[in-house]
C-alpha cells in the first residue's frame, strides 16, 4: 500500500483551464450522469490524466495555466490510493524538464502535469467527437489507431527520461 508521504502533491491542486469546464461536465460522470458510453470517464481525475498521458505520447508543450482562468479539478490527495500515477507524473516531470532534481520541487512538478492536461484535453475531447459512434467507442477506436501509428512518438519520453537520468 502506498503511503500518503510518497505523494508530494497531496497538498496541491489538480486544474484545468476555465475554458475546458464543459468537457469535463460532459465526458465525466456525476450523480446525475452515469452512462459510460456518453461519458466515459468516471471521475474528472481520469480525463486529467488521459489528457496528461496524451499530451506526453504527443509531445505536446504544456500550456503556462499561470497566465489563464481556472478551474480546481480535484485536490492531490486523490494520488494517496494510486501511487502509481503520482510515479508517473514524476517520470514525466524529469522527461519534460531533463532535470533529476525536478523530483525535489513538487509544485514545478505539479504545474508542468496541469500544463499538460490542459494540452491534451482538447485531444482527447476530439476524439470523444470524431466518428459516428457513442463518444466512449469514438474514444477508443482513437486511442487504438493512435496507439498502432507509425507515426507515434513511441519511445520518446523514455528517450528523454533516459537522458535526464544519464542512462544510455
Amino acid at each position: 500500500m502506498v503511503h500518503q508521504d510518497s505523494n508530494p502533491f497531496v497538498n496541491m491542486q489538480l486544474i484545468a483551464p476555465s475554458t475546458q469546464r464543459d468537457a469535463y461536465n460532459v465526458y465525466c460522470q456525476t450523480a446525475e450522469r452515469t452512462t459510460p458510453n456518453q461519458s466515459p470517464f468516471p471521475r474528472k481525475v481520469d480525463l486529467w490524466f488521459t489528457g496528461l498521458s496524451l499530451a506526453a505520447r504527443k509531445d505536446l508543450k504544456p500550456v503556462d495555466l499561470k497566465k489563464q482562468e481556472t478551474v480546481d479539478i480535484i485536490s492531490g490527495a486523490i494520488f494517496n490510493t494510486d501511487g502509481w500515477q503520482a510515479q508517473a507524473i514524476m517520470l514525466v516531470a524529469i522527461a519534460i524538464d531533463g532535470n533529476l532534481e525536478i523530483v525535489l520541487e513538487p509544485r514545478r512538478m505539479m504545474d508542468i502535469a496541469n500544463g499538460l492536461a490542459a494540452a491534451g484535453v482538447p485531444y482527447v475531447v476530439e476524439m470523444l467527437r470524431e466518428g459516428n459512434q457513442p463518444p466512449i467507442w469514438n474514444l477508443s477506436d482513437a486511442l487504438d489507431d493512435l496507439l498502432h501509428s507509425e507515426s507515434s512518438t513511441e519511445g520518446f519520453l523514455v528517450e528523454k527520461l533516459s537522458e535526464a537520468l544519464g542512462v544510455s
